[in-house]
């Protein structure tokens, strides 16, 4: 009876340098695939940032609907002195319930969920609980392009400005790291805005061809309720 010596397989181990070429190709596909990560993470911040903003807007169409088609910039019980204040006016009127529509994604600025009681609710968007600035005297039958609610500024001149050296941190003032801002309007229609550069402490929008951007186009001279810091 004839035997038949085991056939090892036949093994190649890796060289070093066939290695160090496998974790360069490694290394190059994950520098390629983090930034397009970081992209789509952005996108999706933006579109829950313009999510929660609509939804302001809303609000304040439905209080509108019951005080003259005025906004609570102009309750004369409450005298709002920030964006705080006015919204939460909406919080005494019933007109909202909850208040993590007014924080968004890559923000310094969040609610806690504590509300306080009725009739004031003064525990409602404390100082540091809104991320979102609201222009003041515009009504519900304002032009449905003007700018309603924004992101908060790099500062409380008007027209508003953004900081984009510091984008896409969370903290105050702060663009997003494409260059642009989250804006919705009067109408309810809500967009991301570009501005006038992408780097910069303090830039406004971009101009149309008119020379106005979409703030000095309602008014030279306007105003806005900051965020309570």
């Amino acid at each position: 009876m004839k035997t038949h010596p085991i056939r090892k397989l036949a093994t190649k181990a890796f060289t070093l340098l066939e290695l160090l070429v496998v974790i360069s190709i490694i290394g190059i596909l994950a520098g390629l695939a983090i930034p397009a990560i970081a992209e789509m993470a952005a996108k999706g911040y933006m579109a829950k940032a313009g999510n929660n903003a609509k939804q302001i807007v809303i609000a304040l169409k439905s209080y509108a609907a019951d005080h003259h088609g005025l906004y609570p910039d102009s309750d004369r019980t409450a005298r709002p002195e920030t964006a705080n204040d006015a919204f939460r006016v909406l919080f005494a009127t019933g007109v909202v319930k909850d208040e993590r529509i007014f924080s968004s994604p890559v923000s310094n600025y969040q609610p806690d969920e504590d509300y306080g009681s009725a009739p004031d609710f003064a525990q409602a968007l404390e100082p540091g609980e809104n991320h979102w600035c609201l222009t003041k005297g515009l009504s519900d039958s304002s032009d449905g392009t003007a700018p309603l609610v924004f992101e908060n500024t790099a500062g409380t001149s008007w027209p508003p400005t953004w900081n984009c050296d510091l984008a896409g941190r969370p903290v105050s003032g702060r663009a997003w790291r494409n260059g642009r801002i989250i804006i919705a309007r009067n109408d309810g229609s809500t967009s991301a805005e570009t501005l006038a550069s992408i780097s910069g402490d303090s830039v406004g929008l971009k101009p149309h061809k008119s020379g106005k951007d979409l703030f000095t186009q309602l008014s030279d001279q306007g105003s806005f309720l900051d965020i309570a810091r």
